[in-house]
This record gives C-alpha cells, structure tokens and sequence, in this order.
C-alpha cells in the first residue's frame, strides 16, 4: 500500500472518518479528506500525518512510507527495569536480550518452518533488544559527558 492510500484509510477507518479526525486536528473534516485522497492542490502535511498517527494510533501510514523506502518498523518495548547510568546492568541487559533473541530463533526454526506466531515471537525479541542496546548507548553517551570537564561538555544526538 502506498503513503497515500495509507494515509485515506487510516481517516476514512476512524470512528466518525475525516469529519471526526479533522475537528480533533482542527480543520474542516472535508479538507482533511480532500488532503488524503490528493484532490487538487490539497496534500496532507507532515505534522497533521504524525498527529494524525498519534491520535489515532494507527502505523499504517508510517509502515507504508517505510516499505517504500525499503525498510521496516520493529517496535522498541519500554524496558522494565530502571538501571540509572550503570552502564554495566545495561551491558549484562543486552546480552541476556540478544541470548533470549538467540534462543526464540533456534526454537522457532526446530521443526524447519516459522509459524506467524514463532515470527511475531522473533520480532518481539529483537524489539527488546535494540531498546536495550539503545540504553546502553544512552547511558555511554551519559558517562562520556560527565567526564569531561564542565567547560567542554557537549551533547551529541
């Protein structure tokens, strides 16, 4: 499906469609249907499409832009567990997360097909793995800039 037939059906599909949606985003909700079926010069902005998907919390729109740029959206759980700057917690998270990924791959691949379900499994466990290697990074970055002097610290993204 592409960005645009993406983006009419996530507010056509919401409770109420464009008429509903566009008084939450404060237009007029046959505006905002013109916007996503691409009628005349009207064309959905990017700030109304990320408002659109938070409202609606509907990722239809995002999985469709990231299939045309070739990618796709893996899901970064929240982690549980608050481990502050300890950067070595955070080590010993990521490696129990990439054992538990390791391990959901070798189950699921026992019997020689994947099953929706085992892949569902898999993806979840890369998903908690990647947030935890976020952390890491995160708190990496942390210990970086405190330790160095006050006068020479920056913050890099």
């Amino acid at each position: 499906m592409n960005v645009l037939d993406a983006s009419y059906h996530v507010v056509h599909d919401y409770k109420g469609g464009a008429q509903a949606l566009g008084l939450r985003l404060g237009k007029n909700g046959a505006t905002l249907s013109h916007e996503v079926a691409g009628f005349g010069t009207a064309k959905l902005g990017l700030l109304d499409t990320v408002k659109i998907t938070h409202m609606t919390g509907d990722l239809r729109i995002l999985e469709a832009w990231a299939g045309e740029a070739g990618q796709m959206l893996v899901p970064l759980p929240r982690l549980d567990v608050n481990l502050g700057d300890d950067c070595m917690l955070r080590l010993a998270a990521t490696v129990k997360e990439f054992g538990d990924m390791c391990s959901e791959a070798a189950v699921s691949l026992q019997d020689g097909c994947v099953t929706d379900n085992e892949l569902a499994r898999f993806d979840r466990e890369c998903g908690e793995l990647i947030a935890s290697v976020h952390s890491l990074r995160q708190a990496l970055q942390e210990r970086n800039v405190a330790s160095k002097p006050s006068f020479t610290r920056q913050t890099t993204d």
